[in-house]
């Protein structure tokens, strides 16, 4: 079988992981890498022994490359995507994929042209705790059933210059509820919560409503120096528990009740008057077999490339539009100090 030729766009943050992905996956021949910096230059072409270079136009077009990697700023997303793609190659991009839902479409309407695929990298589409949620019967009865989502996604920086937190993180929980409610929500808002000194959005609280009454809050922000990424999903009378840093029981299935009529079967005049109190059930930590999702990602773009094996689902430049189209409506209740938005 014939290796599928890669060129991987800038080796700054994640460039080396994908770098490492791709040079130990059997579907893929590393064949250079593409950065600014003369240091970084150095350093991939010390630890892959492939071709550098300081900008894509150098490159050797006599290559064949097959699948250029764009993992640079946000910014220079769309006229890297172009540009190859009018050389006839595929694409994977770094989330968020450009700088805007425009950005995405305008990708996507010159691969169409061009008759190539263009994949954008939402690690979480591919997680192993994701798939959990997917398809585990129980998780799955949970997820039907859910009323709420809650996740705290902080860390300390990286504080990026052309895009904000909600390009940067909330873009992982928004790919994560588009797999489990098979839709965008209706209507968001994003309350910002950093401080005024800081012009860029750099922590915030979103709330996002779909028509069925779901409610998810998000808690995102570059500020904390505590890193936390941690999702509950409540059902009637079971949550999941995901909590990432968590190595040894990353999730947990948690069983509770009610003491006595639970709050939906309480009058309107007992609401107000009666306290409901719930008593914790069995908890359940199940075994999920563990792997890299990047792997897993690069490993699935290669069976597709390679023999238009899709066994499995792929995350594509149409995932990231409808991902921009929920951060545009979050950055115009940012704008407006929280004032909830419907999703176009």
């Amino acid at each position: 079988m014939e290796k599928i030729g890669v060129v991987i766009i800038g080796y700054g943050y994640w460039g080396p992981n994908l770098a490492r992905n791709i040079a130990l996956n059997p579907h893929f021949n590393l064949l250079a890498i593409v950065d600014q910096d003369e240091e970084r230059q150095e350093k991939a072409k010390e630890t892959f022994g492939v071709k550098v270079f300081g900008s894509h136009l150098e490159l050797d077009l006599e290559m064949t490359i097959n699948l250029v990697i764009i993992c640079t700023r946000p910014g220079s997303h769309r006229v890297l995507a172009t540009y190859f793609i009018d050389l006839g190659c595929h694409i994977l991009i770094t989330k968020p994929c450009g700088l805007s839902s425009q950005d995405s479409n305008d990708i996507a309407i010159a691969a169409e042209r061009n008759a190539v695929r263009v994949f954008s990298d939402f690690t979480y589409f591919y997680s192993p705790l994701v798939k959990f949620l997917q398809e585990n019967p129980l998780a799955q009865e949970i997820v039907k059933e859910m009323h709420e989502f809650t996740s705290y996604r902080t860390s300390l920086g990286i504080i990026q210059a052309d895009t904000d937190v909600l390009a940067d993180l909330a873009v992982h929980d928004l790919n994560i509820l588009q797999l489990l409610k098979g839709s965008p929500p209706l209507e968001v808002s994003c309350l910002r919560t950093n401080h005024p000194a800081r012009g860029n959005l750099s922590s915030a609280i979103l709330r996002l409503t779909w028509e069925d009454g779901f409610t998810a809050s998000i808690h995102v922000s570059w500020n904390s120096p505590k890193k936390v990424r941690f999702m509950s999903l409540i059902g009637k009378n079971k949550a999941i528990l995901i909590e990432e840093m968590n190595r040894e029981t990353p999730i947990q299935i948690v069983h509770f009740k009610p003491e006595g009529e639970s709050y939906e079967h309480l009058t309107n005049s007992e609401k107000i008057t009666r306290n409901v109190s719930y008593v914790m059930g069995e908890v359940i930590a199940p075994k999920v077999e563990m792997y890299e999702a990047l792997a897993k990602e690069v490993d699935v773009i290669g069976r597709i490339l390679s023999s238009n094996d899709q066994r499995d689902p792929v995350s594509t430049i149409a995932d990231a539009y409808s991902v921009w189209v929920v951060i545009e409506a979050l950055r115009i209740s940012d704008q407006l100090r929280g004032e909830p938005q419907y999703v176009r």
